[in-house]
């Protein structure tokens, strides 16, 4: 008899605790999720705008002179307000806005081999600056858009291709749907790498191994936890206006 009453005892403490974690978890989750939307955006708010590729799919083409890396890719990142990707009329759905989320999609033809191969090629594709929309979670991805339009330009990956350097840029031109005037653009890609032993860069072997960008003044900038996408280190694109 006195087992059995141990036994519910201990088996009551057992599911007390297991409903004190399943109450925590999504709270905690919660706050994780808050907090690095918070890193981000303090992010951009110093450093200017920055999109993290969230996907990429991949194929490749021949046209007998060279090889070419055709891609398609899902963009999104943070832009300060005030800047022509966050303009003050964001302010309208959240007065105490700082940033603006935005999202974007691209494609670009790349030659990467052949006999003419530079490592550029032509990049487009469309954006939308996104805020929550009516009855989704404080910690839901932004949906609702508020303003969209295209961009097109040159995408300049020949340090990446050509030296091995994991950088690359990214020039043209962007415009505002209902708006006729094309605004300039220039960016610079940091490709995420990891140090084998010898301290060489190298490609990440898994997403729990320490992995950086490469700085213009050739130091290590490591792939912030904020940063990451599903826990793998995303491109970096910096966006100057």
């Amino acid at each position: 008899m006195r087992q059995t009453t141990k036994a519910v005892v201990v088996g009551q403490a057992i599911l007390a605790a297991l409903a004190v974690v399943l109450a925590s978890g999504p709270a905690q989750s919660g706050d994780r999720q808050n907090q690095q939307r918070g890193q981000r955006q303090r992010d951009a708010i110093v450093n200017g705008t920055r999109l993290y590729e969230v996907t990429e799919t991949v194929h490749f083409g021949a046209d007998g002179l060279r090889v070419t890396r055709n891609a398609d890719a899902v963009l999104m990142g943070f832009a300060p307000l005030g800047t022509p990707l966050c303009p003050m009329k964001a302010l309208v759905t959240n007065p105490a806005a700082q940033t603006c989320t935005v999202a974007g999609t691209g494609t670009d033809s790349v030659s990467v081999a052949g006999a003419s191969v530079d490592g550029k090629g032509p990049v487009s594709g469309t954006f939308a600056v996104v805020v929550n929309a009516p009855g989704n979670s404080s910690v839901h991805v932004p949906d609702l858009p508020l303003l969209k339009g295209t961009f097109s330009g040159i995408n300049d990956l020949s340090p990446a291709i050509l030296y091995g350097v994991p950088l690359g840029s990214i020039s043209g031109t962007f415009k505002i749907d209902g708006d006729p005037h094309e605004v300039p653009f220039t960016g610079t890609f940091r490709l995420p790498f990891a140090l084998d032993r010898q301290g060489r860069a190298k490609e990440p072997d898994d997403e729990k191994e320490d992995t950086f960008y490469l700085g213009d003044d050739g130091r290590l900038m490591p792939v912030q936890p904020f940063e990451r996408v599903l826990g793998f280190p995303p491109v970096r694109l910096e966006v100057k206006f």
